[in-house]
């Protein structure tokens, strides 16, 4: 893949864009397997990663609005504010004219981009997914409503003009941080959810949802961690699963379609990933999986406390900043024989593993969910060693 903001030095926000891919590969193999091969069960070896298309691939297009109202700017965070970014090659078809569509927007309303700086100015950062199909959510941050009236006056056009936005949201950010948005979503028009299919499963992501960055690795990453869930508890009859950190239920559904007579329970702390994964299983017809809100690690060790113990096998997939040592803690003197665990930061499984000697990575998979960058996904099979 190719980028003229890059060769021009006005985004260097794919770091690695100038090594050939393989090479990409290559050295990030290299850096998550030496990291993680002091955990390897003896006689493992690394299977081969899990790749997908380097360019027109990212599900979530991320811009900060700069310049003036009558010459707004959106590029990426953090890379130069006077290059226009929206043609950028990791973005799918579609997007760059809906992006297009919303400097149009700022224009006619007259939003002032917001001033770091000086802290003024109403729009921060315009937020759209995009599904397989072409579809779009397009939100904005605004720092308060009083922009609002003036949206709502010229959203008709851009509706008309870009069919393919099938919902808009007004997110209220009014603190002066460097987080992309706040807490508070206003819907301006349309649904709030859009279908993802990923893999053998439709996800029903909605604005403040996490979404996989690559949809199609995203499909392989799901597919995998079902397949070593199928053939970990291979021969019990009704196996019970936990899948912690479920978000919108990737690994848990298609564990279901893989185990359909298990006992499965999705946990995750954010409501509306839990909304979105119970219609998710409704859709699709999956009966044996139920999802609740609640936080994993609390969840788990009262759970295990009940009268059924703990389960035969436990998927996770945390936030960067891993499990923590009170649930790696527990994991480690729960007996849980059968762990998957995959993971956006491999620093911090390579410190979850190291709190959960009983666990050995018996399978493992580089995963290629940031292509042109060092950051890495990881996914693992655990198995509790005989004491």
């Amino acid at each position: 893949m190719r980028c003229h903001h890059f060769d021009a030095g006005e985004c260097r926000s794919c770091t690695l864009l100038d090594l050939p891919r393989p090479r990409q590969l290559a050295a990030g193999r290299e850096r998550v397997e030496a990291l993680l091969d002091p955990h390897l069960a003896p006689g493992v070896s690394w299977d081969g990663p899990i790749v997908g298309a380097e360019a027109g691939f990212r599900a979530r297009g991320k811009m900060a609005v700069g310049g003036t109202a009558q010459s707004p700017v959106l590029t990426l965070p953090g890379q130069a504010a006077g290059a226009d970014l929206c043609d950028c090659p990791l973005y799918p078809a579609g997007v760059e004219e809906v992006l297009g569509g919303v400097r149009e927007l700022i224009r006619r309303a007259q939003v002032p981009p917001y001033d770091v700086g000086r802290r003024r100015g109403e729009i921060k950062n315009v937020l759209v997914t995009t599904s397989p199909e072409g579809q779009h959510l397009l939100r904005l941050v605004l720092r308060s409503e009083s922009a609002l009236e003036r949206i709502r006056e010229h959203l008709p056009r851009l509706l008309d003009a870009h069919p393919s936005v099938v919902g808009v949201s007004a997110n209220i950010h009014p603190a002066h941080t460097t987080a992309v948005e706040g807490e508070r979503e206003i819907p301006l028009a349309g649904t709030d959810v859009l279908p993802v299919r990923t893999g053998d499963v439709t996800l029903r992501s909605r604005p403040q949802s996490f979404l996989q960055t690559h949809t199609e690795v995203a499909a392989q990453l799901y597919r995998q961690g079902a397949a070593w869930a199928a053939a970990a508890v291979e021969g019990l009859g009704s196996p019970r699963v936990w899948d912690l950190y479920c978000g919108l239920g990737g690994f848990a559904l298609h564990t279901a379609r893989a185990l359909p007579a298990a006992r499965l329970t999705g946990v995750e702390v954010s409501a509306q990933a839990i909304e979105g994964a119970r219609e998710a299983a409704d859709a699709a017809g999956i009966d044996g999986a139920r999802f609740l809100v609640g936080d994993a690690t609390t969840w788990a060790i009262e759970e295990a406390g009940g009268p059924d113990g703990p389960p035969d096998l436990v998927i996770v997939n945390p936030p960067r900043r891993g499990l923590g040592e009170r649930l790696a803690s527990w994991i480690e003197r729960s007996g849980v024989p059968h762990v998957v665990y995959s993971s956006c930061n491999p620093a911090t499984l390579a410190a979850d593993l190291a709190a959960m000697p009983s666990l050995r990575v018996t399978a493992g998979r580089y995963v290629d969910m940031f292509p042109h960058t060092e950051h890495a996904e990881v996914i693992v099979r655990l198995y509790r060693e005989a004491p």
